[in-house]
């Protein structure tokens, strides 16, 4: 028993040392950029939800939209039109919203700066 218990100890410590060298390599797709403001025309939504990754149904339901119309839309409704992923695209919608209103405050605060020199 003593034999085995020291044989896995010396695996177990092995393998923190140096651990397994593994064989496979992940490809990450090459991320896209694809603004969405609220001016944005039905086929940049279409094309903005292509670039998150979102299913076929769910382009084909918001695809649809302006970029006013879909940054209108709560929670509650994306999960009716999209289901499962309705939290996903409510989620990515507000971090686009945040995005502008950011850029924007920062765009004002430039040219406040801008007059005053």
């Amino acid at each position: 028993m003593d034999e085995l218990n020291d044989e896995l100890l010396k695996k177990i410590t092995n393998n923190k040392i140096q651990p397994p060298h593994r064989n496979f390599k992940v490809e990450k797709p090459q991320q896209v950029f694809v603004p969405l403001t609220f001016e944005s025309s039905t086929e940049e939504v279409k094309a903005w939800l292509e670039a998150k990754s979102f299913s076929k149904e769910t382009v084909e339901h918001l695809g649809i939209l302006t970029g006013a119309q879909l940054f209108s839309l709560n929670r509650e409704e994306l999960k009716k039109v999209c289901g499962d992923e309705g939290n996903r695209v409510y989620s990515k919608i507000t971090v686009e919203k945040n995005q502008l209103e950011v850029s924007v405050f920062l765009d004002n605060s430039f040219s406040e700066t801008q007059q005053k020199v």
